[in-house]
């Protein structure tokens, strides 16, 4: 035979040896694999259930659960494999399991969750502590290890970035498997410099994308592609934040608590709030800004309102007025303070309590009130100023958050976010001031991890969505050439404003055989 006569031979032996095989199949649910040039004989075969793969690198890097794939055996013989096993067999194809035969345990690892907020980036990585199988550990990259070891060896990141340790979870379950979560936090103005390290470490060679959310998700997004080449996928910051609350607090029965001497500001005695019966219930999200929510079951709340007023506004009067360089700089400030230094009080006004409407004269009558006085400003001291600061600001959104229970009947309100961070004036003060304004009706809640919630939400994102879940807009810009988008098969829907109306029954109305979506004629 000549050259040519023999290659169409070894194909059609080839192709009979792909039927055979699949025939098999049928009756033994296993699953033909290409290794080698084989890949495009069988991509040729294939019966339409997505069983063909793209190329040998798919499969040896596909989410570290199959072993790598050699060619040949020494008998020749054909059978299935074992349970969960991947088999190697004659001509260069080997058997795995069936897509969905094998239990996925999730993506593909490292599982980060980011919340990039407009002061502070929080970021949440689950180690898992469940053991690893065999395929698992020979896959397992170099890199990861390393970067699981730097995070964990460390509780400082550069000059601004902390993991804290006080924080961390063990025996948590996410998704299928159980593990650690650790919890860094860094100035979202260091973006920078983390993208950089982030670079250093080699993350975009273990994965194309992270899961983000927050504000930042999408002013960052750019720098994420153009420094380490990952793409964000974005999830709604309130979504992620009411999801990462619900999931925490299942995972961790103590997570919440609330102040057992609220009238006494100078009682920080806490104690563990049940909250096995959380609805309806007010989420009060302190960060750069204010935003509040009525909880009234799963999947079920809707944003109330909200202030600009919130902890960048403290931060930046603090910088302004007292010259201090951090959030905890100006907190640290703020508890050697003394505010009616820098308040005007009811009773500077009225000479002691106004007793008509109940109001004791220590209360603040105007924020700030005594400022306009030469005199009392040349005695104030910086401390007094960040505590004032600290006092209205609070005062302000405890205000807020009791108009809103009160409007919507709710009783319980759940104070979170970074704000709240090494801050027990503030909580101090809207414990005391739900429970005097409300007559004792109205609790007080907090949380442990007080602004991780939304990148732990973010994490569960991760695991709904899957591996390599990713924005249209990265994902259509990843196409390859071999890949069509479904507007490049199908014809183009009509303009909405033009599309006549047409009814769903007739035959004006059919669907694409290459990607199922409904066309119109």
């Amino acid at each position: 035979m000549c050259s040519s006569e023999v290659i169409d031979f070894e194909r059609q032996l080839a192709g009979s040896f792909v039927q055979q095989l699949n025939s098999v199949r049928q009756t033994q649910c296993w699953h033909i694999m290409p290794v080698g040039d084989a890949s495009s004989l069988l991509r040729a075969s294939e019966d339409g259930d997505g069983a063909a793969a793209e190329s040998d690198q798919r499969h040896t890097n596909d989410a570290g659960t199959r072993d790598k794939m050699t060619a040949g055996t020494s008998n020749g013989t054909v059978g299935p494999p074992d349970v969960g096993a991947t088999s190697t067999l004659t001509n260069g194809f080997s058997v795995a399991p069936l897509n969905g035969e094998a239990e996925s345990a999730g993506p593909a690892m490292p599982w980060f969750g980011m919340d990039i907020g407009g002061t502070l980036t929080k970021l949440v990585y689950f180690e898992p502590t469940d053991g690893q199988s065999a395929a698992e550990a020979d896959q397992e990259q170099e890199t990861l290890t390393n970067i699981r070891k730097y995070l964990k060896s460390n509780c400082a990141y550069g000059d601004t970035g902390r993991r804290d340790e006080h924080l961390q979870m063990d025996n948590v379950r996410m998704g299928k498997r159980s593990g650690t979560l650790h919890f860094i936090r860094f100035p979202t103005s260091e973006m920078p410099a983390f993208l950089e390290l982030a670079k250093s470490k080699g993350m975009a060679t273990l994965a194309s994308t992270i899961c983000a959310t927050g504000g930042g998700a999408y002013k960052f997004e750019q720098d994420f592609r153009r420094v380490v080449n990952l793409q964000l996928h974005k999830f709604d910051e309130l979504d992620c934040m009411i999801h990462g609350i619900e999931h925490v607090e299942d995972q961790n029965p103590t997570e919440c608590y609330y102040f057992a001497n609220p009238g006494d500001q100078s009682d920080y005695t806490t104690c563990p709030y049940d909250f096995s019966d959380p609805y309806p219930f007010l989420v009060v999200n302190i960060g750069s800004g204010v935003s509040i929510l009525a909880v009234e079951g799963p999947d079920n709340y809707r944003r109330v309102t909200g202030t600009s007023l919130g902890g960048g506004t403290f931060l930046g009067l603090c910088c302004l007025l007292t010259g201090c360089e951090s959030f905890e700089e100006a907190i640290a400030l703020a508890a050697h303070g003394n505010s009616h230094n820098v308040d005007k009080l009811v009773k500077d006004i009225y000479g002691g309590d106004y007793t008509r409407f109940g109001l004791s004269g220590d209360i603040v009558a105007s924020s700030f009130g005594h400022m306009n006085v030469s005199e009392k400003r040349g005695k104030v001291s910086r401390s007094d100023l960040a505590h004032a600061t600290l006092v209205t600001i609070t005062n302000n959104i405890g205000s807020i958050a009791m108009m809103v229970a009160n409007s919507h009947n709710i009783g319980k309100v759940l104070f979170v976010g970074n704000f709240l961070r090494v801050n027990q004036i503030s909580m101090q003060l809207l414990a005391y001031a739900m429970n005097f304004w409300s007559d004792g009706k109205l609790k007080a809640i907090f949380l442990q991890h007080e602004g991780y919630f939304g990148a732990v939400g973010c994490l569960l994102e991760l695991l709904r969505s899957g591996d390599g879940a990713e924005d249209k807009k990265s994902t259509e810009s990843k196409k390859s050439s071999e890949e069509k988008t479904d507007a490049e098969r199908c014809p183009p829907a009509p303009d909405a404003k033009s599309k006549p109306v047409i009814d769903r029954g007739s035959s004006a109305s059919s669907e694409c055989s290459s990607c199922g979506r409904s066309t119109e004629r």
